[in-house]
Protein backbone atom coordinates (compact mmCIF):
# COMPACT_ATOMS: atom_id res chain seq x y z
CA UNK A 1 0.00 0.00 0.00
CA UNK A 2 0.85 3.55 -0.58
CA UNK A 3 -0.30 5.00 2.89
CA UNK A 4 2.00 7.03 4.81
CA UNK A 5 2.14 6.65 9.23
CA UNK A 6 -0.99 9.42 9.16
CA UNK A 7 -3.20 6.62 7.37
CA UNK A 8 -2.88 9.27 4.71
CA UNK A 9 -1.98 8.37 0.64
CA UNK A 10 1.60 9.16 0.79
CA UNK A 11 2.87 10.68 -2.62
CA UNK A 12 5.94 9.52 -1.90
CA UNK A 13 5.19 6.24 -1.34
CA UNK A 14 2.65 5.92 -4.42
CA UNK A 15 5.68 7.24 -6.80
CA UNK A 16 7.48 4.59 -5.73
CA UNK A 17 5.22 2.09 -6.15
CA UNK A 18 4.34 3.44 -9.77
CA UNK A 19 8.83 3.49 -9.98
CA UNK A 20 8.05 -0.77 -9.92
CA UNK A 21 5.21 -0.64 -11.64
CA UNK A 22 7.03 0.95 -14.74
CA UNK A 23 10.53 -1.21 -14.09
CA UNK A 24 8.13 -4.41 -14.48
CA UNK A 25 6.84 -3.43 -17.26
CA UNK A 26 10.00 -3.02 -18.89
CA UNK A 27 11.37 -5.83 -17.50
CA UNK A 28 8.54 -7.75 -19.18
CA UNK A 29 8.47 -5.97 -22.56
CA UNK A 30 12.20 -7.40 -22.75
CA UNK A 31 11.99 -10.75 -21.62
CA UNK A 32 8.85 -11.21 -23.74
CA UNK A 33 10.94 -9.69 -26.98
CA UNK A 34 14.15 -11.98 -26.15
CA UNK A 35 11.35 -15.15 -26.99
CA UNK A 36 11.03 -14.12 -30.08
CA UNK A 37 13.07 -14.92 -33.09
CA UNK A 38 14.15 -12.11 -35.50
CA UNK A 39 14.40 -15.31 -38.12
CA UNK A 40 10.73 -15.70 -38.09
CA UNK A 41 9.94 -12.27 -39.14
CA UNK A 42 10.04 -10.77 -42.53
CA UNK A 43 9.31 -6.93 -42.35
CA UNK A 44 11.97 -4.96 -41.75
CA UNK A 45 9.95 -2.73 -39.67
CA UNK A 46 8.87 -5.16 -37.29
CA UNK A 47 12.51 -6.42 -36.72
CA UNK A 48 14.19 -3.42 -35.92
CA UNK A 49 10.94 -2.93 -33.15
CA UNK A 50 11.80 -6.40 -31.78
CA UNK A 51 15.28 -5.97 -31.84
CA UNK A 52 14.50 -2.21 -29.96
CA UNK A 53 12.59 -3.98 -27.50
CA UNK A 54 15.11 -6.67 -26.65
CA UNK A 55 18.07 -4.43 -26.08
CA UNK A 56 15.04 -1.96 -24.21
CA UNK A 57 17.10 -1.72 -20.98
CA UNK A 58 20.18 0.24 -22.52
CA UNK A 59 17.33 2.67 -24.66
CA UNK A 60 15.21 3.52 -21.46
CA UNK A 61 16.32 4.81 -18.05
CA UNK A 62 14.17 5.90 -15.16
CA UNK A 63 14.46 7.68 -12.11
CA UNK A 64 13.06 9.47 -9.40
CA UNK A 65 12.50 13.28 -9.89
CA UNK A 66 10.92 14.19 -6.97
CA UNK A 67 7.35 13.43 -7.33
CA UNK A 68 7.91 12.46 -11.23
CA UNK A 69 9.31 9.61 -12.61
CA UNK A 70 11.81 10.77 -15.22
CA UNK A 71 12.41 8.57 -18.44
CA UNK A 72 15.09 9.14 -20.63
CA UNK A 73 14.97 7.75 -23.93
CA UNK A 74 18.32 7.09 -25.39
CA UNK A 75 19.04 7.32 -29.25
CA UNK A 76 22.78 5.47 -29.30
CA UNK A 77 23.20 4.03 -25.75
CA UNK A 78 27.27 3.21 -26.88
CA UNK A 79 27.43 6.69 -28.43
CA UNK A 80 26.25 9.52 -25.66
CA UNK A 81 24.99 9.60 -22.31
CA UNK A 82 22.69 12.62 -23.51
CA UNK A 83 19.05 11.49 -23.80
CA UNK A 84 16.73 11.86 -27.35
CA UNK A 85 14.58 12.99 -25.50
CA UNK A 86 12.92 12.89 -21.63
CA UNK A 87 9.23 12.85 -20.33
CA UNK A 88 7.90 13.13 -16.64
CA UNK A 89 5.37 10.93 -15.53
CA UNK A 90 3.46 12.04 -12.14
CA UNK A 91 1.32 9.73 -10.63
CA UNK A 92 -2.21 11.49 -10.71
CA UNK A 93 -5.60 10.20 -8.41
CA UNK A 94 -8.76 11.07 -10.29
CA UNK A 95 -11.55 11.54 -7.68
CA UNK A 96 -15.11 11.95 -9.51
CA UNK A 97 -15.69 12.70 -13.08
CA UNK A 98 -13.27 16.02 -13.33
CA UNK A 99 -11.30 16.51 -10.23
CA UNK A 100 -7.37 15.09 -10.98
CA UNK A 101 -4.85 15.62 -8.11
CA UNK A 102 -0.84 15.57 -8.44
CA UNK A 103 1.85 15.22 -6.07
CA UNK A 104 3.95 18.21 -5.85
CA UNK A 105 6.53 20.12 -3.06
CA UNK A 106 5.20 22.48 -0.99
CA UNK A 107 7.50 25.96 -2.35
CA UNK A 108 9.06 27.31 1.27
CA UNK A 109 8.56 24.39 3.12
CA UNK A 110 12.08 23.16 4.99
CA UNK A 111 11.16 19.80 5.34
CA UNK A 112 10.43 19.30 1.61
CA UNK A 113 6.79 18.41 1.90
CA UNK A 114 4.96 16.45 -1.17
CA UNK A 115 1.00 17.69 -1.27
CA UNK A 116 -1.69 16.39 -3.19
CA UNK A 117 -3.13 19.52 -5.12
CA UNK A 118 -5.60 19.78 -7.89
CA UNK A 119 -4.86 19.42 -11.47
CA UNK A 120 -6.50 21.07 -14.57
CA UNK A 121 -4.61 20.10 -17.26
CA UNK A 122 -6.50 18.10 -19.17
CA UNK A 123 -9.14 21.23 -19.01
CA UNK A 124 -6.35 24.00 -20.35
CA UNK A 125 -5.08 21.08 -23.00
CA UNK A 126 -9.00 21.40 -23.88
CA UNK A 127 -8.70 25.09 -23.87
CA UNK A 128 -5.72 25.52 -26.08
CA UNK A 129 -7.29 22.76 -28.39
CA UNK A 130 -10.01 24.85 -28.78
CA UNK A 131 -8.74 28.67 -28.55
CA UNK A 132 -7.91 29.08 -32.19
CA UNK A 133 -11.70 27.62 -33.62
CA UNK A 134 -12.28 30.99 -35.59
CA UNK A 135 -9.05 31.25 -36.87
CA UNK A 136 -8.06 33.55 -34.49
CA UNK A 137 -3.94 34.60 -33.58
CA UNK A 138 -4.30 33.68 -29.65
CA UNK A 139 -1.83 30.44 -30.19
CA UNK A 140 0.60 32.98 -31.95
CA UNK A 141 0.52 35.68 -29.08
CA UNK A 142 1.38 32.30 -26.47
CA UNK A 143 4.39 31.46 -28.86
CA UNK A 144 5.85 34.82 -29.21
CA UNK A 145 5.76 35.59 -25.60
CA UNK A 146 7.49 32.47 -24.50
CA UNK A 147 10.15 33.71 -27.62
CA UNK A 148 10.18 36.59 -25.57
CA UNK A 149 10.13 35.43 -22.43
CA UNK A 150 13.12 32.86 -23.58
CA UNK A 151 15.42 35.56 -24.74
CA UNK A 152 15.37 38.02 -22.38
CA UNK A 153 17.01 36.64 -18.86
CA UNK A 154 14.99 39.15 -16.82
CA UNK A 155 11.82 37.10 -18.00
CA UNK A 156 12.88 34.04 -16.85
CA UNK A 157 10.66 33.72 -13.90
CA UNK A 158 7.99 34.39 -15.76
CA UNK A 159 6.41 30.52 -16.61
CA UNK A 160 4.32 28.63 -19.57
CA UNK A 161 1.38 28.77 -17.24
CA UNK A 162 1.98 32.31 -16.07
CA UNK A 163 1.67 33.16 -20.05
CA UNK A 164 -1.26 30.83 -20.38
CA UNK A 165 -2.97 32.26 -17.55
CA UNK A 166 -2.92 35.65 -18.42
CA UNK A 167 -3.95 34.69 -22.47
CA UNK A 168 -6.97 32.51 -20.50
CA UNK A 169 -8.26 35.61 -18.90
CA UNK A 170 -7.42 38.27 -22.36
CA UNK A 171 -9.63 35.70 -24.11
CA UNK A 172 -12.22 36.08 -22.07
CA UNK A 173 -12.17 39.65 -21.70
CA UNK A 174 -11.94 40.32 -25.66
CA UNK A 175 -14.28 37.87 -26.52
CA UNK A 176 -15.29 39.17 -29.94
CA UNK A 177 -13.40 37.08 -31.99
CA UNK A 178 -12.65 40.19 -34.60
CA UNK A 179 -10.27 41.24 -32.27
CA UNK A 180 -8.30 38.08 -32.81
CA UNK A 181 -7.78 38.38 -36.08
CA UNK A 182 -4.34 37.31 -37.62
CA UNK A 183 -3.87 41.54 -38.37
CA UNK A 184 -4.44 42.37 -34.68
CA UNK A 185 -1.70 40.06 -33.57
CA UNK A 186 0.75 43.22 -32.60
CA UNK A 187 -2.84 44.35 -31.05
CA UNK A 188 -3.13 41.81 -28.94
CA UNK A 189 0.42 41.16 -28.33
CA UNK A 190 0.24 44.61 -26.04
CA UNK A 191 -2.41 43.74 -24.10
CA UNK A 192 -1.23 40.57 -22.96
CA UNK A 193 1.79 42.08 -21.82
CA UNK A 194 -0.04 45.06 -20.48
CA UNK A 195 -2.09 42.61 -18.24
CA UNK A 196 1.03 40.84 -17.09
CA UNK A 197 2.79 44.09 -16.19
CA UNK A 198 -0.40 45.36 -14.41
CA UNK A 199 -0.83 42.06 -12.54
CA UNK A 200 2.89 41.79 -11.40
CA UNK A 201 2.76 45.50 -10.52
CA UNK A 202 0.05 44.41 -8.08
CA UNK A 203 1.74 41.01 -7.07
CA UNK A 204 -1.61 39.05 -7.62
CA UNK A 205 -2.09 36.72 -10.61
CA UNK A 206 -4.70 34.87 -9.81
CA UNK A 207 -5.11 31.46 -11.23
CA UNK A 208 -7.52 30.59 -14.00
CA UNK A 209 -9.46 27.79 -12.55
CA UNK A 210 -8.79 28.65 -9.07
CA UNK A 211 -9.40 32.75 -8.44
CA UNK A 212 -8.15 32.49 -4.92
CA UNK A 213 -5.07 31.06 -5.75
CA UNK A 214 -2.41 33.71 -6.30
CA UNK A 215 0.62 32.15 -9.22
CA UNK A 216 2.77 35.19 -7.57
CA UNK A 217 2.97 33.28 -4.02
CA UNK A 218 6.89 31.83 -3.92
CA UNK A 219 8.20 35.12 -6.25
CA UNK A 220 10.50 37.15 -3.94
CA UNK A 221 9.01 40.95 -4.48
CA UNK A 222 12.35 42.05 -6.01
CA UNK A 223 12.41 39.49 -8.86
CA UNK A 224 8.77 40.39 -9.42
CA UNK A 225 9.70 44.18 -9.37
CA UNK A 226 12.74 43.13 -11.85
CA UNK A 227 9.89 41.76 -14.35
CA UNK A 228 7.50 43.95 -13.97
CA UNK A 229 10.19 46.94 -15.24
CA UNK A 230 11.08 44.96 -17.70
CA UNK A 231 7.90 44.14 -19.26
CA UNK A 232 7.03 47.88 -18.60
CA UNK A 233 10.11 48.81 -20.04
CA UNK A 234 9.27 46.60 -23.37
CA UNK A 235 5.56 47.51 -23.94
CA UNK A 236 7.37 51.52 -24.26
CA UNK A 237 9.83 50.89 -26.58
CA UNK A 238 9.12 49.54 -29.68
CA UNK A 239 12.95 49.25 -30.78
CA UNK A 240 13.53 46.96 -27.94
CA UNK A 241 10.63 44.88 -28.75
CA UNK A 242 11.88 44.28 -31.93
CA UNK A 243 15.59 43.16 -30.66
CA UNK A 244 14.18 40.45 -28.99
CA UNK A 245 11.89 39.15 -32.00
CA UNK A 246 14.15 39.26 -34.51
CA UNK A 247 15.39 36.06 -36.13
Amino acid sequence: MAVGKNNLLSADKLANRFMGTLQQCLKESQEDAARRNVDELTDEEDIWKLEQLQHINDHIKLRRHGPAIQMDVMDQPAASSKPFYSVDMVPTIQIGDDNYYVAKPIKGSSDAQIAWRRSFSLREKERLLTLDEDNGCRKQVLRVLKVIRNRDSCLARLTSYHLKTVLFRMTDELNDETQWKNDRLAERLMDVIGQLDTELSRGVMPNYFLPDVNLLDGMKPIAMNNVHGRLKNLKNSERKMMKLLKP
